[in-house]
């Protein structure tokens, strides 16, 4: 992350114009303050310096350039939200302009006349000037310490303000534009209702405030028309040109109701509508300006309705517990062999192509959130959030406030302000409603309404909010049985099975079982810092044959579990045993998917150990050998000679 050094001849300039930046970047980075009287002893790797002007610049700072540093020159301007005071001085008024520099004085002096306060008649007064008139008056950017002694009023208009010029461009160098750039426009734009509001009768000439503040208008991401009371436009900027498809002066002096006629019926204090220019849809605000010292008329803001939304989308991302991550599981992270999963997973992901409603099936652990994250990842929403909910773990006193929201004073303990729902914070993306045959009848109506009208309407609200989501669902209960035990409704069940997902249990695709616990050894081990384990034939059969009720859970929770207690290098049938007891448990031999033979587990133990001894001998060295071909320990195969009675 880039930090900002801030630079300037003096040091309260410095401290100043570092608390402006502070304010508009100090969330995304930090900012530091020098001063040329201090030592520049900060690290200019990815540093950003900001001089305060070409003044600045010395030999310090130009042989930090001349090793790569990256640098601006700011442009400032005069704080005109601190003029009130000097705007009421009479016509003619002589005073004392005071700063640190004669350069800065002089500039100074040629933005206020800029700005339209040209009556009044300045004398530059700065540290060491060798003569200057003995006034009552004196007016200062920001440095009332270097007053002279015997002035009786001194008006300070603040440190001269880095402008919107300089602000955009260090957004950018810091890549920043995305994230502040909705807020630079809305407060420039307040600037300029603010600015034109105080500038007096004495300095309202239009056509000079305009020109002055073409730089910041054009900057705008927003669109803006100011007219007077005769309808006529005053001030433009170049984002309405785009609008409307044409030149500043196709604008600006002509009458509102040759351009945008459809806005005259929009002219009330902070009155909003929108309406539509070349087939776009734009959100249109009017602000009367009447009887605030600039010429009466109205200023209309434009946005587009698509970086309304698209802004609306980044604020409930950012904002968002529940939608920060991004490394959802796709397709990819689902490990299987099996022709049956094979099938399953080309037709889900046909599915995800589409935004339809999506019922997910299967016992559990079977991987329901895992195939849910896939479809999110594989979709045209895979750039937005992807919001879980568990009905199964959420109270039912709180789920419909979690889900839908609430407002201010809704409900004991409701937070000020209210809060989002999740369905606001999957806006975009997709929501998952994990377990949703525990959800209770009652909520399940309140729930088909949302779904349907993908609308919702916060506890204690009255508005009806829209969503954009895409809903799956999950269970591992038989929802059509619940259906006909009226304990789930109908409307809701063939509203959610759009598309049915029925996910197999580990029974139904033995032969994904080593390929998954292969998997598992290698994520464990690595977590344990250990080498990866084999497992022996007879240990691997007892895996294979299980039941599994729990799924994929429940083999991942046992392989966790044998590579934490196993303390050799091979997993063997002894470890196995230890968490899930040998009954009358036969080997499932496996090939292409199909159960081919089915041979007690004993028996096919015997038979590989015999096999092996007649390939390597019965020696000494061949049991060595057999041993090691067989995945087991020396004294293992010595036991199970014995065991088995096997010369």
């Amino acid at each position: 992350m880039k930090k900002i050094i801030m630079i300037t001849p003096g040091k309260v300039t410095s401290i100043n114009l570092a608390i402006q930046l502070e304010n508009i970047f100090g969330e995304y980075t930090e900012v530091k303050s020098y001063c040329l009287e201090d030592d520049l002893d900060f690290d200019p790797t990815n540093a950003l310096v900001v001089l305060s002007s070409p003044n600045t610049m010395d030999k310090r700072i130009q042989d930090l350039i001349d090793n790569g540093l990256e640098y601006i020159v700011a442009q400032r301007v005069i704080n005109h939200r601190y003029i009130s005071e000097l705007l009421n001085l009479p016509r003619g008024t002589e005073v004392l302009l005071v700063n640190d520099r004669p350069e800065s004085s002089h500039e100074a002096m040629v933005q206020l006349q800029a700005l339209g306060v040209n009556y009044i008649k300045y004398y530059p007064y700065y540290p060491g000037i060798a003569s200057y008139p003995e006034l009552d008056i004196s007016v200062t950017v920001g440095e009332p310490h270097l007053v002279p002694f015997g002035v009786k009023k001194v008006i300070n208009i603040g440190t001269r303000q880095i402008d919107i010029v300089t602000v955009v461009d260090i957004a950018n160098r810091l890549g920043l534009m995305k994230a502040l750039g909705d807020r630079l426009s809305s407060q420039y734009v307040n600037h300029i209702i603010n600015l034109l509001n105080r500038i007096n009768d004495t300095a309202k000439d239009m056509r000079i405030i305009s020109s002055r503040l073409e730089t910041v208008a054009n900057c705008l991401a927003k669109a803006i028309i100011y007219i007077n009371k005769s309808g006529d436009v005053i001030v433009s900027n170049q984002e309405m040109c785009n609008i409307l498809k044409c030149s500043y002066d196709d604008i600006v002096g002509k009458n509102i109701k040759d351009i945008l006629p459809q806005i005259l019926k929009i002219n009330g204090h902070d009155e909003v509508d929108i309406i539509r220019i070349h087939n776009k849809e734009l959100f249109v605000t009017s602000n009367v300006i009447e009887g605030k010292g600039s010429e009466d008329g109205i200023i209309y803001t434009f946005e587009k309705s698509e970086e309304i939304e698209k802004n609306e989308h980044e604020i409930r991302r950012r904002t968002s517990e529940n939608a920060i991550r991004t490394n959802y599981y796709t397709f990819d992270d689902i490990f299987y062999k099996s022709s049956n999963m094979k099938d399953l997973i080309d037709k889900v992901k046909s599915f995800a192509l589409t935004d339809s409603t999506i019922l997910i099936q299967g016992e559990s652990g079977t991987g329901k959130e895992l195939f849910a994250q896939s479809i999110h990842s594989a979709s045209h929403r895979a750039s937005g959030p992807f919001v879980p909910v568990n009905f199964a773990s959420m109270s039912s006193s709180l789920i419909e406030s979690e889900l839908f929201g609430y407002e201010e004073g809704s409900f004991t303990g409701a937070m000020k302000g209210g809060k989002r729902g999740l369905f606001e914070e999957a806006h975009g993306g997709t929501i998952f409603l994990d377990e949703i045959g525990d959800a209770s009848l009652d909520f399940q109506c309140r729930l088909l309404r949302v779904i349907q009208e993908r609308q919702v309407r916060r506890v204690g609200g009255l508005k009806e909010i829209p969503i954009n989501v895409r809903v799956i669902a999950a269970t591992n209960k038989n929802l059509m049985k619940m259906v006909e035990n009226k304990e789930f409704r109908e409307d809701l069940y063939y509203r959610l099975n759009v598309f049915n997902i029925t996910i197999p249990s580990l029974r139904e695709r033995p032969g994904d079982i080593p390929l998954l616990i292969d998997y598992f050894l290698d994520m464990y081990c690595n977590k344990f810092g250990v080498a990866k384990k084999g497992i022996e034939a007879g240990a691997m059969a007892i895996l294979i044959n299980h039941q599994w009720k729990g799924n994929i859970r429940e083999l991942q929770n046992t392989i966790e579990y044998l590579c934490c207690i196993c303390e050799d290098d091979i997993i063997e049938v002894e470890n196995v045993r230890s968490k899930i007891p040998l009954n009358d448990y036969t080997e499932v031999v496996i090939k292409e998917d199909e159960i081919i033979e089915i041979i007690p587990i004993d028996e096919l133990e015997k038979r590989e150990i015999k096999k092996a001894l007649d390939k390597y001998g019965h020696t000494t060295v061949g049991k060595l050998q057999a041993a090691q071909a067989l995945n087991i320990g020396k004294s293992t195969l010595y036991r199970k000679l014995k065991e088995y009675n096997i010369d």
